[in-house]
């Protein structure tokens, strides 16, 4: 297993890597993935990137990077320096991080976290401010998504219809489960993510201050890539072919959709890899 935030183990000579997940999807259902990767690298992995329940939405994304950003200051404090990789939420949080970190990044990697550039970016950008990305969107569809079970069979059956978990790795679906879902003590079974957290976390996604931080550790000479999923809905609604304009040749793509490192984690681990060797 890879090691946790508080784990860190033994340094090697490359800088570790610190893996951020995804809105909804704590570190442990990327088991695999992680594996894949710690076989190459140091690995460092908060289990769970979270706000309180309570939090005010606006607030969640400057909480959220200032942790990440305690995390990115003790990593390069102790090794000297880091690589950093998040999948779509944690793209995000790695980039306005790490625009924010004085001490060497050795570099960033994004596993479809699409940046929102020209025209599509202000439009969400105006419709954050205005509060309609609250009504339309990914928002309101995770505020809707059922989130209690009698049992963790019931959430696994429930998890099996569903188009996206079909595509995933054999065996992804069981670390989602293990790690996804809390249990009470008469064995009902929730999100460990509220998804009151999660629909802000959408609602509140800074796009503009994405590309902005981007740009940041670009003119810092620090290489930044996408690692995109070419079937990806995500990709294709921010513009497929301005990605590929921003990022040139540090632009990959894998035969996945949004969930790159669930759909195939050791293809994805391995071009992480040579990503941060390039």
């Amino acid at each position: 297993m890879p090691a946790t935030q508080a784990q860190v183990a033994k340094p090697r000579a490359a800088a570790p890597v610190l893996f951020l997940h995804a809105n909804g999807y704590p570190t442990g259902a990327y088991r695999q993935f992680l594996d894949a990767l710690s076989a190459r690298r140091e690995v460092v992995a908060p289990q769970v990137i979270e706000t309180p329940a309570a939090l005010r939405a606006s607030q969640r994304w400057p909480q959220m990077v200032e942790q990440v950003q305690a995390i990115i200051t003790d990593i390069v404090g102790r090794y000297g320096s880091v690589a950093i990789v998040g999948h779509s939420m944690g793209g995000y949080l790695a980039l306005m991080a790490g625009a924010r970190q004085r001490g060497p990044i050795d570099s960033v990697v994004l596993l479809d976290s699409p940046l929102v550039t020209g025209w599509r970016g202000k439009v969400f950008d105006a419709l954050r401010v205005t509060g309609l990305t609250q009504r339309g969107g990914p928002a309101p569809i995770a505020a809707r998504r059922r989130d209690r079970w009698e049992s963790s069979q019931m959430a696994r059956a429930h998890f099996e219809s569903k188009k996206f978990t079909a595509h995933w790795a054999p065996g992804v679906l069981d670390d989602f489960i293990a790690h996804a879902l809390h249990a009470d003590p008469q064995g009902r079974v929730s999100l460990r993510i509220a998804r009151e957290a999660e629909r802000d976390i959408y609602a509140q996604l800074p796009a503009g201050r994405g590309l902005r931080a981007y740009r940041r550790l670009r003119d810092r000479g620090v290489p930044v890539h996408m690692i995109a999923g070419r079937f990806s809905a995500e990709t294709r609604m921010a513009g497929r072919d301005g990605g590929r304009r921003l990022f040139g040749e540090r632009w990959h793509e894998i035969d996945t959709g949004h969930l790159v490192p669930l759909d195939k984690p050791q293809a994805c681990a391995e071009l992480v890899i040579a990503c941060i060797e390039q």
